[in-house]
């Protein structure tokens, strides 16, 4: 970090490093009023330290949201799997949802045999698939969104 200094004969000197030791922007000698710190030093930053205290650490929501997740996880990949493999499959969903057939998507992808039912959304070039954790569960640990396009 470099910062551009002049000085009292009206040179300018470029001083690399230590940015808290230049003096600040805007500074006025004459309503400097800090009593703080000796006059040598009122012009320049001085570096601030911030200490945060952290909770302790406990892992039991994260490990049951890994364990969520490998379930949609599990879903997700069934999906994927049948739409890379299945050329009909893929031609039939592409065309249900660039007609806006909601219901004909849905079903289609009921008929992968997941369990897991994904919120489907689609554009004109692509579809979006939004899993979710269980729908009852209160406190929303995990969440998976697949985006997938067709132009």
């Amino acid at each position: 970090m470099r910062a551009l200094i002049i000085n009292r004969k009206g040179q300018n000197r470029m001083y690399p490093y230590y940015y808290f030791r230049y003096p600040k922007p805007g500074y006025n000698p004459q309503l400097q009023n800090c009593w703080n710190y000796p006059h040598a030093y009122q012009s320049y930053y001085h570096p601030v330290h911030f200490y945060r205290t952290f909770p302790a650490v406990n892992p039991q929501l994260f490990m049951s949201s890994a364990k969520k997740m490998e379930v949609l996880m599990r879903d997700a990949s069934t999906l994927l799997v049948k739409m890379a493999e299945s050329k009909k499959f893929s031609y039939e969903l592409m065309a249900a949802a660039q007609q806006s057939k909601k219901d004909a998507v849905e079903k289609m992808i009921k008929s992968t045999g997941i369990s897991r039912i994904p919120a489907v959304s689609y554009t004109p070039d692509g579809l979006s698939l939004h899993f979710e954790s269980d729908k009852e569960d209160t406190q929303k640990c995990c969440d998976l969104t697949l985006k997938l396009r067709w132009m």
